[in-house]
């Protein structure tokens, strides 16, 4: 019998057998894409209408309801998904990733990017951009985020000018990136940490959008009030 004839049926068996165990592990590693607006509100393979703003992705083999991790090897960044459709149908790809989620970790820049795909049996882990640990990751370093900067969810140093609207301030790191995530979740897209010096410590305001004037940003209070953020606007 033809050897290569026996792979695909193998590691479907392998992928199957290893989702039957308690703790199922698998990794894969491949090319992704995403998929957004024109699918919008149609149904997935799983009967679950799709949707541009959850985190979800589509995959051809793996259950529907699993959910991974799936980190962009060219920069890092992961994001946690729920499997609820089935593709991509290029061959060349192995996952197609929701809009929200392609954006999490800037797969959008170039259409498609080589990722890994790690199943996450534990159910605590929230749906969204993923951090490995708070006291392993260098981006929640406390000792990397200066007095007087402003720096974006992944802890990157941001030139930001103008107003935003202020919905917290936290003396401890993790708290605010905890609010950050939160904001990220209800489709918030731009989320800012300005740091701020104490006598005994640091203070991170917890930040999104950015408006030209203050006039321009009050135009903006009724859409944050919709989707149940509560602030107030001031200057970068």
């Amino acid at each position: 019998m033809n050897i290569f004839r026996l792979l695909p049926a193998l590691f479907f068996f392998t992928i199957f057998s290893v989702l039957g165990q308690k703790d199922p592990f698998i990794k894969l590693k491949g090319r992704a894409s995403y998929y957004a607006e024109d699918f919008h509100g149609k149904r997935t393979a799983s009967g679950e209408k799709f949707d541009i703003y959850k985190y979800t992705a589509a995959h051809r083999t793996l259950p529907f309801g699993t959910k991974v991790k799936v980190t962009n090897l060219m920069n890092g960044k992961a994001v946690i998904l729920k499997i609820n459709d089935r593709g991509p149908h290029v061959k060349t790809r192995i996952i197609d990733l929701s809009k929200c989620a392609a954006q999490a970790i800037d797969l959008m820049k170039f259409g498609a990017a080589k990722v890994s795909i790690e199943v996450i049996s534990d159910q605590e882990i929230a749906y969204g951009p993923y951090l490995p640990s708070y006291l392993a990751s260098e981006v929640l370093n406390t000792a990397l985020y200066f007095p007087g900067n402003t720096y974006n969810f992944w802890g990157h140093t941001k030139k930001i000018e103008g107003y935003g609207f202020q919905i917290a301030a936290n003396t401890d790191l993790i708290s605010a990136r905890e609010t950050c995530q939160s904001l990220i979740l209800k489709g918030i897209k731009d989320v800012y940490i300005q740091v701020a010096a104490l006598k005994d410590g640091k203070l991170y305001r917890v930040m999104v959008h950015q408006f030209p004037s203050r006039k321009s940003a009050e135009e903006e209070v009724t859409c944050l009030r919709e989707l149940g953020v509560s602030g107030f606007i001031r200057s970068y």
